[in-house]
């Protein structure tokens, strides 16, 4: 009877240790799994800090109620805060410093770039996206960051779970950026009316002279 009454006891509290290790191994995957991204992420703000311009080809795809329409443009950027898309159907995007000048989807005009409104942050994700600036990017946005490496390429989404009223904004966002040099290659944007803008840059050149009268208007 003691053997068996000792056993009892053995056997009672052994299984809430091992619900413990479970869940202290769990806890040490996600807390090693946070300090992969924190450091994934500021090696990717570290190595794009270093650039002070961009000239490439840019295609970018557009998934709109299930028709899929493709364009064809140039890209330019010069740190911090000029760059210009233009595409062969005429949309364009300028950023200039504190104004932007836009003709893609919804947005149409000249504005002005104020802190938290939405052409800033349509602006801000490209801008952030080629400084690496991805986390302030998402303490602006509410995202959730998580990532993987898969490809060649190391792959940032931030999802904003948080539902939006009227449907404006970006519900998730996701970078490509590629492995070795952990420079941006490929924007995806989806938005709260499930239409998917994918922007993915080819003949990536760094660091060359840029002739500032692009982002002029």
């Amino acid at each position: 009877m003691v053997h068996d009454f000792c056993g009892t006891i053995f056997r009672f509290h052994i299984k809430p240790m091992k619900k413990s290790i479970v869940f202290l191994l769990s806890l040490l995957f996600v807390m090693q799994m946070q300090a992969q991204d924190i450091q994934l992420l500021s090696n990717i703000k570290a190595a794009n800090s270093k650039i002070t311009s961009i000239e490439s080809n840019v295609t970018k795809t557009l998934l709109k109620s299930n028709k899929t329409t493709v364009q064809e443009g140039k890209l330019y950027y010069v740190s911090p805060n000029e760059f210009s898309a233009q595409f062969n159907t005429g949309e364009y995007m300028i950023v200039n410093e504190k104004k932007i000048k836009v003709d893609i989807g919804l947005f149409h005009g000249t504005f002005k770039l104020r802190e938290g409104n939405k052409i800033e942050s349509l602006s801000n994700i490209f801008l952030y996206a080629f400084q690496g600036r991805i986390q302030d990017l998402a303490n602006e946005n509410n995202f959730d960051l998580t990532t993987e490496t898969k490809g060649g390429y190391h792959i940032v989404t931030g999802t904003n779970n948080k539902k939006k009223l009227i449907g404006i904004g970006y519900k998730k966002a996701v970078f490509k950026f590629q492995a070795e040099s952990l420079h941006v290659e490929e924007i995806i944007l989806y938005d709260h009316k499930r239409n998917v803008d994918n922007y993915k840059m080819s003949n990536i050149r760094y660091n060359v002279p840029v002739d500032r009268k692009i982002f002029q208007f």
